[in-house]
């Protein structure tokens, strides 16, 4: 019986921790262009309405968990969210629990998500320089919002960048970021999505950023909770199945030495 509580009472926790929330630290700009001379522009709607920001910074972006001190890096996938000097509290979503986005929550449709990950996979163990850093964020907010298909990304359709600082070196390697996904097959680019090559840590507080950070950032406890990311009735559920299988199999306890003696 006690094991049987401990592995349910596990089961359960296990459950529950998809619907936790992790606090991390926003430090600074890391590998980014800070220069304030690139501007963008962003759907706010699906049907057509779009935005313009100017004299943004762009990039890799540094983190801090402030129980172990540890830091890591992130990507913001939010051009209309804000990103506030300090700690702030994150639920943590797999990729396709964090469809279509927030601030705007208007990524394509057709493989937006997708192309955006085949991307991050490709690139965020690559980044070395301050050009790198701009270039990837960029390509990943085209992806996410450019995308006519899986492995299709169009550098000209909804999301646009321009400014003096977007030439040279970010241009170069925000194409080359573009190119990797439009040259993959569209088995790869699935096959990339269903390895889960990260997270996605979705602000509490709704008017923030979405960010994307790399699966070993997220307790292991957590992550393998969100493989399996139940509905609170899932947990009602798996509550209710322990009772009726401990139920069941204490009956069966007593029905043996009474079988035994009948025999």
């Amino acid at each position: 019986m006690k094991s049987f509580l401990t592995s349910l009472a596990a089961t359960v926790l296990l459950a529950a921790s998809a619907f936790g929330s992790l606090d991390y630290t926003y430090t600074g700009l890391g590998l980014a262009d800070g220069s304030g001379q690139i501007t963008i522009t962003y759907p706010t709607n699906y049907s057509g309405g779009s935005q313009t920001e100017s004299n943004i910074g762009v990039g890799q972006l540094n983190m801090r968990n402030p129980l172990d001190g540890s830091t890591f890096n992130a990507f913001c996938l939010s051009p209309a969210g804000q990103l506030f000097p300090g700690t702030a509290a994150y639920t943590v979503l797999t990729f396709e629990q964090a469809k279509y986005g927030a601030n705007p929550a208007d990524w394509s449709h057709n493989g937006g998500i997708e192309n955006a990950a085949y991307i991050w996979a490709q690139n965020q163990g690559t980044i070395t320089t301050n050009a790198q850093g701009a270039a990837l964020n960029l390509a990943l907010w085209t992806a996410l919002y450019n995308s006519t298909a899986v492995g299709v990304v169009d550098d000209s359709g909804r999301f646009s960048v321009s400014g003096s600082a977007f030439n040279g070196a970010i241009e170069h390697a925000y194409s080359a970021d573009l190119a990797q996904v439009n040259g993959a097959s569209k088995s790869a680019i699935l096959a990339n999505y269903s390895a889960n090559p990260g997270y996605i840590l979705r602000p509490v507080n709704t008017s923030m950023q979405d960010l994307i950070v790399l699966p070993g950032v997220i307790p292991a406890g957590m992550r393998a909770g969100l493989a399996v990311a139940p509905e609170p009735s899932t947990i009602f559920g798996l509550l209710f199945l322990g009772v009726f299988v401990f139920g069941q199999t204490a009956i069966e306890r007593i029905k043996q030495p009474l079988l035994a003696r009948i025999r």
